[in-house]
């Protein structure tokens, strides 16, 4: 389990019984929304030790910190894609946030939403073709789900109040 804790939020790890608790990050800046990479050797999260919140990747073992994004004043919401090759995150970008996805070598994030109102907690499908996200593009926070490569944008729910979409895994 990853949790944030301490009056300066700092990332932690822990067995799932609640012991064997570990202090990965010893930071004056915020460390938050830690997320573990599919083969549970990494985990990204946001920080804003650079004077803005960026996302960033460290070994599970809280070694080997870096900053993945540079671009946009705002990033959080970082999740993995399943195959861990890419992790997708809200920007704020002027006004608004969008939805970007990156390599995990930082490489060109590619912004996937464009357009009014504000974009956020997205997240992947279990098979790493569509992501779930929230927006404001209509007037009220709802659920939409788009291609993975941004394309073919649908809302799921229409009654507002919607926010932190999250996919259930496979089974069986």
């Amino acid at each position: 389990l990853t949790l944030t804790k301490d009056g300066n939020a700092e990332i932690y790890v822990m067995n799932a019984n609640g012991s064997g608790l570990r202090r990965l990050t010893s930071h004056p800046a915020i460390d938050s929304s830690p997320s573990w990479s599919p083969s549970g050797r990494q985990i990204t999260f946001t920080s804003d030790r650079s004077g803005s919140p960026q996302v960033y990747m460290m070994e599970a073992d809280g070694s080997n910190v870096r900053r993945l994004t540079f671009a946009g004043s705002y990033n959080d919401s970082p999740a993995w894609s399943p195959k861990g090759d890419r992790i997708v995150y809200a920007a704020r970008m002027g006004n608004n946030f969008e939805v970007f996805v990156v390599d995990i070598a930082g490489v060109s994030p590619i912004q996937l939403t464009l357009g009014k109102g504000n974009n956020e907690n997205p997240n992947w499908s279990p098979d790493g073709r569509q992501i779930v996200f929230s927006s404001t593009r209509d007037g009220k926070r709802d659920i939409y789900l788009m291609s993975a490569d941004g394309s073919n944008v649908r809302r799921l729910t229409t009654r507002g109040d919607n926010f932190n979409p999250s996919w259930s895994p496979r089974t069986g």
